[in-house]
């Protein structure tokens, strides 16, 4: 639990307004849902500054999907798909007797599914992350005010 709250803390002393950090961390949630891997990482690093959002919470947004939890994600677009077009998940025997070609195949059945789920999830995981990320720095600053004579919001995001 410490890692995830000197996470928090990083996230909630970057410099910028409120909306600038949130809007980062939601570009770069929303962006690393885009299943293909590194891809939204780095038009979410590249929008950031063009959007004069904090640059350094859009990373800290794109590292929420990483190797270690993005098949966790990715396997939840899939999955929101295929229960949102009724599709059954193939169960184990089918999937064990399946050679290269069956496997190609049941990749093109699956691939509208899965863009549909990720269609749903990436604004909603980029909402999610601005509303939160919002609330955490407006009530952290609003706690630990900046000393007399620092400004309150540094120039740019």
């Amino acid at each position: 639990m410490s890692r995830i709250r000197a996470w928090a803390l990083r996230v909630v002393t970057l410099g910028g307004t409120p909306h600038g950090v949130a809007a980062g961390f939601a570009l770069g949630v929303g962006l690393s849902l885009v299943p293909i891997p590194f891809l939204g990482m780095l038009l979410a690093l590249a929008l950031a500054p063009v959007l004069r959002f904090n640059p350094v919470s859009t990373y800290l947004g794109t590292a929420v999907i990483n190797p270690v939890t993005g098949s966790l994600f990715y396997f939840s677009e899939l999955w929101l798909g295929m229960l949102l077009t009724g599709r059954p998940a193939p169960r184990w025997q089918e999937l064990r007797a399946l050679d290269g070609l069956g496997w190609w195949r049941l990749f093109g059945e699956l691939l509208g599914p899965f863009l549909l789920g990720a269609a749903v999830m990436i604004p909603t995981g980029a909402a999610l992350g601005y509303l939160l990320v919002r609330v955490m720095v407006s009530r952290w600053r609003a706690r630990n005010p900046a000393p007399d004579g620092a400004p309150d919001e540094p120039a740019g995001s």
